[in-house]
């Protein structure tokens, strides 16, 4: 507490989150030494390059790109004239494309997979892929109307993720909730110690969902440190029996499973393991050592950290879209550390940050010319 005291004004930033998050997996589990170091030296990687993107923001001068006249005055000459209300727009659009096609998915399957866990085998692939848009274009909308009231903003995020948790998807609902939360949050809405509580409130409903989960099928112990054991101890096999094994394949698989091409990546873990009929996260240092090796954590997460670090900075400074897309990225980020990133909207929502980010710089070269 003193030291949210002394720091009330500075900013938890996604790599001191990131670090802090695995370094807690790590403590919590029963994970080998050798696996912990490796785990750890990822964290550390991606924290140093999260600080180069941060840098490369200024070294490229965008700074200069937008200034509060600007953020006011579309009309401002020499600098990037954002337009709110087409982001607003588009956020808008995406959350009704993600409503319609929860509807639909759920009609296909014939029950409420959250109260009918039977039924949640039935889910179409694709349609819950796209009915995660709503997610996506709650936070835009979020980001782009910053004239809405913080209380507001909290009352209809609770009422989205009670909407989505019907498919029975908690990481869907995990994500919806810290994603608005950071956007809250890089927007000055809420301190730092408003964002702890509220993150613990997050993981205090997780921790319901899954003892409600587990209550429906008979089951017992704590589901939240049960999980993480599990999910570390798949890690621990990875790293020492299948150390680049999967050359690829499980992010190969992570695309075209969509197309029904190939059994979906966490699937394919199980299956490797000798468990079948159901699935298995390997974490995102998992998927990452199962495809590439060892030595691919290197590349992975400081070409990973760069890009969101340099995210970061635009997203903190243009607001809007780009800001609802990073909350999102980092949320999906945050819960990758148990999950894995092995689901193709989360890769397409990761490449469409990059577009943005590549929109920016170019953006750049043609104020100055």
């Amino acid at each position: 507490m003193n030291w949210l005291r002394k720091h009330s004004d500075e900013k938890l930033e996604g790599h001191f989150l990131f670090l802090i998050l695995t370094s807690i997996f790590i403590i919590l589990t029963s994970v080998s030494c050798s696996t912990s170091i490796l785990v750890l030296l990822s964290a550390l990687v991606f924290y140093i390059s999260f600080v180069v993107g941060k840098r490369l923001y200024h070294v490229l001068g965008l700074e200069d790109l937008l200034d509060e006249s600007s953020l006011l005055n579309l009309k401002s000459k020499g600098k990037y004239k954002i337009d709110y209300l087409k982001h607003y727009i588009f956020g808008l659009t995406l959350m009704t494309v993600g409503l319609v096609f929860l509807v639909i998915d759920i009609l296909w399957t014939g029950g409420v997979p959250l109260f009918d866990l039977t039924s949640k085998r039935f889910l179409s692939p694709l349609y819950t892929m796209l009915s995660r848009l709503l997610i996506l274009g709650w936070a835009i909308v979020v980001a782009s109307k910053l004239s809405l009231d913080k209380i507001r903003v909290i009352i209809y995020s609770l009422i989205f993720s009670g909407v989505i948790m019907l498919l029975g998807y908690r990481t869907s609902v995990m994500v919806l909730l810290m994603s608005t939360l950071f956007v809250l949050y890089y927007t000055n809405k809420i301190k730092n110690r408003e964002l702890l509580l509220f993150i613990s409130g997050i993981l205090a409903l997780l921790l319901l969902l899954s003892l409600i989960k587990l209550k429906i099928l008979g089951s017992g112990g704590i589901p939240l440190l049960s999980r993480m054991d599990l999910t570390m101890s798949v890690l621990d096999i990875i790293v020492h029996n299948f150390n680049g094994v999967f050359n690829g394949y499980l992010t190969y698989s992570a695309i075209y499973s969509y197309l029904g091409m190939t059994p979906g990546p966490r699937t394919i873990v199980a299956n490797s393991l000798g468990i079948y009929g159901v699935t298995i996260t390997p974490t995102i240092f998992g998927g990452v050592i199962g495809d590439y090796g060892v030595l691919g954590i290197v590349p992975y997460f400081g070409l990973l950290g760069i890009f969101m670090g340099f995210l970061y900075r635009i997203a903190e400074s243009f607001k809007g879209i780009y800001l609802g897309v990073y909350a999102v990225l980092l949320s999906y980020l945050l819960v990758s550390i148990e999950t894995g990133i092995l689901d193709l909207d989360v890769i397409l929502y990761y490449i469409f940050g990059f577009l943005l980010c590549i929109y920016v710089i170019l953006r750049k070269f043609m104020c100055r010319s």
